[in-house]
């Protein structure tokens, strides 16, 4: 259960409550009278509590979330709906089997790379593919079940972890009515930054037709959509895109409180995917 103190009592021992979070992982609710003002907690704690959807405290946090956060409960519980529509995948094709001494095996490395494949998430390269795999052991022994977004999201984090990858440095748009939208788009690349200004439909078209011309790659993009994923004006955007370059198709997903940087993020997650399906560096794209 969490503790609750007065917005007082947070004036006063706000360092010994936030010590005392960092050590205990318990959260702390500040109120005043009735009303709920804020939550302290750890940052993996929630994040813990968002993604492990089957600990056994999970409906017990919700309920407690609700009482004090009625509209951050109706977001925990849509996260929950999503994950039961998943169904888990067996951790024993992954190798992960400790009952009979198994930790890992090459079996189940191959199974985790035909799985990413499926997902659309193709990876080639050996060592991401190692990097991956060890992340997923690991999460294994930490959760009770795992599910197909977890395998996309390891991908993500290790591709984008990876040297050599394209990533966004800068994204500028200018777009008025009845004329045709111009993107700038400044890109890291093996060779340094590299900067592009294109014309588009829209400021979407335009940033991916420069990422086109920078990258020297035309993927066909086949699925494309951007929701918002908080609410207000500075909410946070999260976008999902497909891509088909000469039949060979990935996901990519991207966040921001910008929507075109979220489209655009999601753009360059699926090329880096691709690329690596092709076994091509980015050290071998020129602007």
């Amino acid at each position: 259960m969490p503790r609750l103190v007065t917005i007082e009592e947070f004036g006063q021992l706000g360092r010994h409550l936030l010590d005392s979070v960092l050590e205990s992982g318990d959260a702390v609710i500040v109120q005043q009278g009735d009303r709920s003002l804020a939550i302290l907690a750890t940052y993996e704690s929630v994040t813990a509590m968002a993604s492990v959807l089957d600990l056994p405290r999970w409906e017990a946090w919700v309920d407690e979330m609700r009482e004090s956060f009625p509209d951050a409960a109706k977001r925990l519980e849509k996260l929950q709906e999503r994950a039961v529509e998943q169904p888990a995948i067996d951790k024993a094709l992954f190798g992960f089997d400790p009952a009979s001494g198994l930790v890992g095996s090459p079996a189940g490395r191959e199974f985790l790379t035909s799985e990413l494949r499926r997902l659309a998430v193709p990876i080639s390269e050996p060592a991401i593919v190692d990097a991956v795999y060890s992340a997923l052991l690991a999460m294994c022994e930490e959760k009770e079940h795992i599910y197909p977004e977890d395998l996309r999201a390891l991908a993500q984090e290790k591709i984008a972890e990876a040297p050599q990858r394209l990533r966004l440095l800068a994204l500028s748009v200018q777009s008025a009515s009845g004329l045709p939208a111009t993107a700038e788009v400044t890109l890291e690349l093996a060779n340094g930054p590299a900067m592009r200004q294109e014309r588009g439909d829209g400021p979407l078209d335009a940033a991916f037709k420069a990422i086109e011309k920078l990258t020297s790659l035309k993927p066909e993009v086949e699925n494309f959509s951007v929701v918002a994923a908080t609410k207000g004006r500075d909410a946070t955007a999260e976008a999902m895109i497909q891509l088909n370059l000469e039949g060979e198709v990935a996901v990519g997903a991207g966040a921001s409180t910008n929507a075109l940087e979220a489209g655009v993020h999601a753009y360059l997650n699926a090329l880096n995917f691709l690329l690596e399906s092709r076994r091509e560096p980015a050290a071998q794209i020129n602007p």
